[in-house]
């Protein structure tokens, strides 16, 4: 008998997960960044801090929102595992007592 050849999924990379990382990313370097302005000049600019980090946290709820409307309501390709499809037995709740 032949065996059988197991294949193997391709990973594939979604959008928003390099996103995030990317985010992370220059969070981090900011952050980094402002510090060592800091020590050097002993002040850093507070708007553009300020705006930094709005623009990033804006950048990560609006990411949050789009992952969970998908995983809430189905739209997309989203492979998460998530409730895509509600559960079988309809919306009635269960009998009292």
């Amino acid at each position: 008998m032949a065996a059988k050849r197991r294949r193997r999924k391709k990973t594939v990379l979604k959008y928003s997960k390099v996103v995030v990382a990317l985010l992370l990313i220059a969070v981090a370097a900011f952050t980094v960044a402002m510090i060592w302005i800091y020590r050097e000049q002993g002040g850093v600019p507070d708007s553009l801090v300020a705006a930094f980090y709005a623009f990033a946290g804006g950048e990560a709820g609006f990411l949050g929102l789009i992952k969970h409307s998908d995983t809430k309501y189905g739209g997309g390709s989203s492979s998460s595992g998530g409730a895509a499809t509600p559960p079988a037995g309809g919306d009635d709740p269960p009998a009292a007592g």
